[in-house]
């Protein structure tokens, strides 16, 4: 089976992974060896950028009507029953905030019930195939790409696949790290948790305004246990501390758990009913390398952070979104096999940070900045001059390497944001008297045989609401900038150019790891060639 691109594990950033390969045109297949999506919630908090990508993608209807109607702040109380004593942010911006910053805004919705609305949507493209109770028993590297053998778990078949690229995206214990010899840094076991998933009436016990996590500190052991609503049906989950060395969970009858649940509750006769109970080891590491030739860790696989902040998953999906349009500008023939070199260097300081963060060790970076202001160094990122932070808050003027702002556009009457002008490739974002790049822009994607967008904002077609566009992105009406697919800033120019045509093909090459010269002459021949073939 020969397939460009081999996904291992079916957790949200191999899920992600499927669909924007799909939407880039490329095809893929992944492999999954349990089952099915998760039977667990696992994460609840999906930030503010990664709705930013469900609503690019079409599926935040989808979600908002799924995710749980609860604030996002975590209570601080003896147990569920008891008075609240402290307010906590979950590090996810109100609605106020949130509207100044974004489109969108944050939402709460256990992993289990966020996975079948991806997978869903993974499978309605036709490039795109999912196998689960399929796992990868054998994995080679050679000059062509991976052949990896996978097997088919009910009924002992075997495949091999030929791809040009693997994304390990197989979770916090990736069995493909350890077979490429990849170590990982950190601590692999902070402590251990006993997780029970419940059903239990608690509004009455709670209130009426349910919060995303409560933390009880009044139920013993050498740190607070957790609670959290998992669902909009009486679902919960409590998590607490344990040894396990000293009570194995093999000692505990079902009315232990009950009682423990109705402790926590501070609710001797409460109703429970038990759905699962399961020990969780907790741990917080980073792989030393996400790259093996051409296999690429993503997710847990690459960086697995503790539960606390809300990190880990959507730190996965914004891993994905950073590689997936690498490899498909690489496989489409649009970029050079150098662009992939940037992935690790432009994520692994985010999977560093949120690991501290997950451990309450990161200071001075707020979780919002954390999720929406990340700034990208590598090479395929045009460098201005100055120091560049790693984060800026998301308000603060963008530099290149952040994502690009959101403002507020008018377009002849409907309301757009600025993120909804970018694509699936290079977007090039220009003030209203900037017709020189616009002109560069056709001149320089037709001679290189690069897709690149372009659209002028300010003009009467698409209207400044705010009059805040060309402050956010810290250009002039005569300047433009260049947007990856992934929503970075790759380089702008605050004004014009002395020559616009060279000086945007030098930047497209050298943000795609491309030769100029030997491009043209490979796009010249390239149509030459279509010509004949037409005639």
């Amino acid at each position: 089976m020969q397939i460009p691109i081999l996904i291992v594990g079916a957790g949200p950033a191999g899920l992600c992974s499927s669909i924007l390969l799909s939407r880039y045109g490329v095809r893929s297949l992944l492999v999954e060896r349990h089952r099915s999506t998760s039977i667990h919630p696992k994460a609840t908090g999906i930030s503010t950028r990664t709705m930013e990508l469900f609503r690019a993608w079409g599926i935040e209807p989808r979600v908002r009507e799924a995710g749980m109607s609860v604030e996002f702040v975590s209570s601080v109380r003896d147990n569920l029953a008891a008075p609240e004593v402290e307010r906590r942010p979950l590090g996810f911006p109100n609605r106020d905030e949130a509207a100044a910053l974004s489109p969108t805004m944050p939402a709460v919705l256990a992993q289990d019930l966020l996975e079948p609305i991806l997978l869903d949507h993974a499978r309605s493209y036709d490039s795109a195939e999912a196998r689960f109770n399929t796992e990868v028993c054998d994995l080679v590297q050679d000059t062509s790409g991976v052949r990896a053998t996978i097997i088919d778990r009910a009924t002992g078949e075997r495949t091999v696949v030929h791809a040009q690229y693997v994304i390990a995206a197989d979770g916090a214990h990736s069995p493909i790290r350890r077979r490429l010899g990849i170590a990982t840094q950190g601590i692999a076991r902070i402590g251990e948790y006993l997780s029970v998933l419940f059903r239990a009436d608690l509004d009455a016990v709670v209130g009426a305004e349910r919060c995303g996590l409560y933390m009880l500190q009044g139920l013993g052991g050498p740190a607070p246990s957790v609670a959290l609503p998992t669902n909009n049906e009486n679902r919960w989950m409590l998590a607490t501390p344990w040894r396990g060395e000293e009570r194995p969970l093999a000692s505990m009858s079902a009315d232990d758990i009950v009682d423990l649940v109705r402790r926590a509750a501070n609710t001797p006769d409460l109703a429970v009913e038990v759905l699962d109970c399961q020990l969780i080891g907790i741990g917080a590491e980073v792989a030393d390398r996400f790259r093996d030739g051409s296999v690429f860790l993503v997710g847990d696989a690459a960086h697995r952070t503790a539960p606390t902040g809300a990190a880990g998953m959507n730190t996965a999906i914004h891993a994905a979104h950073n590689l997936a349009w690498k490899l498909a500008a690489v496989v489409n023939g649009v970029a050079s096999p150098a662009l992939l070199d940037s992935y690790e260097p432009e994520r692994r300081p985010s999977g560093e940070r949120n690991l501290l963060r997950s451990r309450g060790q990161l200071q001075g970076v707020s979780p919002i900045a954390a999720d929406l202001g990340v700034v990208y160094s590598s090479s395929a990122v045009v460098a201005e001059a100055g120091d560049r932070p790693a984060v800026i808050e998301p308000l603060s003027p963008a530099c290149v390497g952040a994502r690009a702002p959101h403002v507020w556009l008018d377009a002849r009457g409907a309301r757009l944001s600025t993120l909804d002008l970018l694509g699936d490739c290079l977007m090039l974002l220009t003030g209203v008297n900037a017709g020189a790049w616009r002109d560069a822009a056709r001149t320089v994607s037709s001679a290189l045989d690069v897709p690149l967008g372009t659209v002028a904002v300010g003009g009467s077609e698409l209207t400044d609401v705010s009059g805040d566009w060309l402050r956010a992105y810290g250009i002039d009406a005569d300047g433009a900038v260049l947007v990856r697919p992934d929503g970075h800033i790759a380089w702008r120019s605050t004004g014009a150019a002395a020559d616009a045509r060279a000086t945007l093909e030098q930047v497209v090459c050298g943000v795609l790891g491309l030769d100029a010269e030997s491009r043209r002459e490979l796009a010249s021949s390239f149509t030459a060639g279509m010509d004949r073939r037409c005639a």
